[in-house]
């Protein structure tokens, strides 16, 4: 219903809402009817995709916010493909490196699309592993286009660029705040079919992956982890509350790929 009332709006008056400034509740009553100061709409340099368009999305739509705007850098078409989110720990032990790294690779087997954040540890491990096995990579950021957050991750954002896909909400050159990464994480949880947390503490912003991903009807999957582990207590909670048990990647990658082929 929401999506074919964005697709109804004329394009002109989606754009005004997109690059207008303000909260997304204003943007809201932009878009529905409030008045818009006339001029020209400055669109930048940069590649994005505008809600209401052709290419915009169509899971994006399931979120009661969806980005009004997306930015891009690399293949707008893996948007299309069949995608997990693997997240997790900034700071993840080496058992959680090797889980995230074994899911990963048997996921690239099948060519299932990789998605994360791009932060320190398993978000930039699950990035590295995808491109290694030769699979594609999606990035969403919490930050604008072309800012390297992580500094040490600007080549590691350069090759998804050449080979994946960066997508970011912010503006190019928008630095990151703590509130864009909740945000983000709602997009790396709609564009997701399934996601996976291989390692969290219960403060772990790839709790509020998980979290939104149910809201929307997201299959979520967790790792689990010694019962005294302070890295893992956060996926045992979500196992807990429901999650599927992943320990065997090869039997998860598998049992995926049925679900979305059909065989």
């Amino acid at each position: 219903m929401e999506r074919e009332l964005y697709k109804s709006l004329p394009r002109k008056q989606r754009l005004f809402a997109a690059f207008s400034f303000g909260t997304n509740v204003e943007k809201r009553k932009m878009m529905f009817g409030d008045s818009v100061s006339s001029g020209a709409i400055h669109t930048g340099t940069e590649a994005f995709l505008l809600i209401g368009d052709e290419d915009y999305p169509d899971k994006l739509y399931d979120l009661s916010n969806p980005p009004l705007l997306l930015y891009y850098r690399g293949e707008k078409k893996l948007l299309k493909d069949a995608a997990v989110s693997v997240v997790g720990s900034r700071t993840p032990s080496s058992y959680g490196v090797k889980m995230t790294r074994n899911i990963v690779n048997e996921l690239s087997l099948y060519n299932i699309s990789i998605i994360s954040g791009g932060a320190r540890g398993i978000d930039t491990t699950a990035h590295r592993a995808a491109l290694q096995a030769g699979n594609s990579t999606i990035c969403v950021l919490g930050c604008g286009l072309g800012v390297d957050y992580p500094k040490e991750n600007a080549e590691l954002f350069r090759m998804v660029s050449r080979s994946g896909l960066m997508l970011s909400e912010y503006p190019p050159g928008f630095k990151p705040e703590k509130w864009t990464f909740p945000m983000r994480n709602r997009i790396i949880a709609a564009l997701s079919d399934a996601i996976v947390v291989t390692e969290a503490s219960m403060k772990s912003g790839s709790l509020h992956t998980a979290t939104y991903g149910v809201e929307i009807n997201r299959d979520v999957h967790a790792v689990p982890h010694e019962a005294l582990s302070p890295w893992g207590q956060g996926c045992n909670h979500l196992i807990e509350l429901g999650a599927g048990i992943l320990y065997n990647s090869r039997d998860f990658s598998e049992d995926f790929r049925k679900r979305i082929t059909g065989r």
